[in-house]
């Protein structure tokens, strides 16, 4: 365990805003920044990774295509609009199913997953390239690329700012590094109450969309655009869904099996990836999470509520 502060202010604070499974997140009482310390070792968390102890599981990843293909074909619409081909790095990959809608767009793909599970399924039965080791000068033989994306990963990056600066340099001239985070730091603490978890210490940091500002700055990019996206009406329509479903004794069983089932996913992988379709309870629940966080999340009321939010910018 070791104590950190603010990697913008470079000072400590003895603010703790949120305390989970033992760790306690901080916030910077100049930038609010939100960030974990103490925190483990960075050997200590790409031991959680490598071997599938973080909060979502590697099951959890492969059985959930569905949805995970619906924000896929989103964001490259919005890849898109900037750069139409080439070579595409996902950092985090998970199950791999972006990069399969990547690739089904014209990139040429290449994954980097510290799951060894996850990285088995993209590389055996979606047929991607997929590294197991963080993004290094040695990655795909130093390689560049066009496109360098991540989603929900940046928070779980043990030095964002030493990420962003190897981004840079793997990245060819006018390419660009696309993600997706939340906005945790920006919003009225009242509606801290809405997350049933922050996964910590999977989670280091927290970030508001000036700490991304500033972090794209520090590194060499220049801001090309920033979507935004509500997740309230997600949170308290899932919610209401959840309550209704454990509410009804036959609809709570069928949860429970789904949840059984998750567990045996890594052994049939491949049958799982081919059924996907006709899962289609499971797929109608993973369709109304999708609307209400992309589409009414859309519209609805943002300022200091939650949000999910997609960054594009461009190398300098």
């Amino acid at each position: 365990m070791e104590e950190i502060g603010c990697i913008f202010c470079e000072t400590a604070s003895a603010s703790v805003l949120l305390e989970e499974n033992g760790y306690k997140a901080r916030r910077c009482a100049t930038c609010r920044l939100i960030y974990v310390s103490p925190r483990p070792s960075l050997a200590d968390i790409r031991n959680l990774y490598s071997h599938d102890a973080a909060h979502v599981s590697a099951a959890t990843h492969i059985s959930g295509a569905f949805r995970r293909r619906l924000i896929a074909r989103l964001t490259l619409e919005i890849i898109q609009r900037h750069v139409a081909r080439g070579a595409l790095l996902e950092i985090g990959s998970g199950s791999g199913y972006f990069l399969d809608e990547a690739r089904r767009h014209g990139f040429a793909v290449h994954g980097i997953e510290l799951n060894a599970p996850l990285a088995e399924f993209t590389r055996e039965t979606l047929r991607i390239p997929c590294e197991e080791a963080p993004l290094g000068e040695s990655t795909y033989a130093g390689q560049s690329f066009d496109v360098i994306y991540h989603r929900d990963v940046i928070g779980h990056f043990f030095d964002p700012i030493g990420e962003f600066e190897k981004t840079h340099q793997r990245l060819n001239e006018g390419g660009i590094v696309a993600f997706e985070t939340g906005n945790v730091a920006d919003i009225d603490e009242q509606y801290l109450r809405l997350f049933s978890e922050f996964q910590l210490p999977d989670h280091l940091f927290f970030f508001g969309e000036r700490h991304l500002t500033e972090l794209l700055q520090r590194t060499g990019f220049e801001l090309l655009r920033v979507e935004r996206y509500s997740i309230v009406p997600q949170l308290r329509i899932m919610r209401a869904v959840d309550g209704f479903i454990d509410s009804i004794a036959p609809l709570k069983r069928a949860r429970k099996r789904d949840e059984a089932a998750k567990t045996q996913q890594l052994a049939s992988g491949g049958a799982a990836h081919r059924s996907a379709g006709r899962a289609l309870p499971r797929n109608a629940y993973n369709y109304l999470y999708y609307v209400a966080r992309y589409k009414i999340g859309r519209v609805v009321p943002m300022k200091c509520r939650p949000q999910t939010i997609i960054v594009v910018a461009r190398k300098r």
